[in-house]
């Protein structure tokens, strides 16, 4: 029989829609590193010079950062996520089976940069997912480039206004399509992407309303009022960058490796993974740059030049950290 394992899968959940979990898994990523690439440049150095400059801009005043272990050592953490996916690109072909694990690499590779821009601005959270992505909507989502800015903004009840801030006029586009590589559809698929987590979080909110109190749905004033009162202010890139993980490691992680789609995009969608897991680590480090830890930056860079294990098997052009 024809993929029996899908058959007996959808058997227990006949909402899974194997096409559109793959694409749209894919598109993001896609359109992630469009955008990066066509905002901030191909190389890490201008990446860097376009994370500082924009930084300068976004922190006018000086900042108090926490102290060096808690921000380098996420750093570093980060950089480890970032070289993981540099390797699985270069040496994987067609091996879907790393893709899974390869998100993970991305998620807590993005996960550590988080974490080093909070501390570089002087903000200490609780180390959990939840805590994380909270604290990037609230203190650090308008600060951050595009697109790690990204933010669906709660408007009235369930309704919220997704948007790119300084692309106020771009339109949502279908993650289900092949992505066409231009700029209309790399925003248009973030866009759609952000407002799906939206509609996420709100079941979510509404869930674990439902659960704890006495209430079977939302008809009425007081539960529309506390539903309203626990969906989430912002929902912003971090919120989207956990689920990610989530869907691609749990509920839809079959069809990453499953099914008759093409195997030619694994090493693409790798690819795409370590650009994007490289703009967070840049970006990061342009944050820690710009705050008084300037000097420290270059002890960090050096350091990792003379302890970081295994450095002697990568090529100096894979070093990308060497900014400075």
């Amino acid at each position: 029989m024809d993929n029996w394992l899908y058959t007996e899968v959808i058997k227990e959940d006949d909402l899974r829609v194997p096409t559109f979990a793959r694409q749209s898994t894919i598109n993001w990523m896609k359109a992630l590193r469009f955008e990066i690439i066509n905002e901030h440049g191909s190389s890490a150095k201008e990446q860097f010079e376009s994370c500082v400059s924009h930084f300068k801009a976004a922190y006018p005043r000086k900042l108090a950062p926490l102290n060096n272990s808690y921000i380098f050592e996420s750093l570093y953490s980060s950089l480890t996520g970032c070289l993981a996916l540099q390797t699985s690109a270069k040496n994987a072909s067609k091996e879907s089976w790393v893709l899974p694990s390869a998100i993970v690499s991305w998620y807590y590779s993005v996960y550590f940069s988080v974490l080093s821009m909070l501390g570089s601005t002087g903000q200490s959270v609780d180390d959990n997912h939840a805590s994380v992505y909270r604290a990037f909507g609230s203190n650090l989502c308008d600060q951050m480039p595009h697109p790690l800015n990204m933010k669906a903004v709660h408007v009235n009840n369930e309704k919220y206004n997704s948007l790119l801030p300084k692309y106020a006029s771009a339109s949502s586009f279908s993650l289900s399509k092949s992505f066409p590589e231009n700029e209309d559809a790399a925003k248009g698929m973030i866009l759609e992407y952000l407002s799906g987590n939206a509609k996420y979080y709100t079941w979510l909110a509404k869930e674990r309303v439902l659960k704890r109190a006495d209430y079977s749905d939302f008809r009425t004033k007081i539960a529309k009022e506390e539903r309203n009162r626990q969906l989430p202010k912002t929902v912003a890139f971090m919120h989207c960058a956990f689920r990610y993980r989530g869907k691609a490691n749990y509920r839809d992680g079959i069809y990453l490796t499953y099914g008759k789609a093409s195997a030619n995009e694994t090493k693409a969608f790798l690819e795409d993974m370590k650009i994007v897991s490289q703009f967070a680590f840049i970006a990061a480090l342009a944050l820690a740059y710009r705050s008084p830890l300037n000097p420290e930056v270059a002890k960090f860079l050096e350091d990792i030049d003379k302890n970081l294990k295994g450095i002697d098997c990568i090529a100096d052009e894979e070093c990308f950290w060497r900014l400075l």
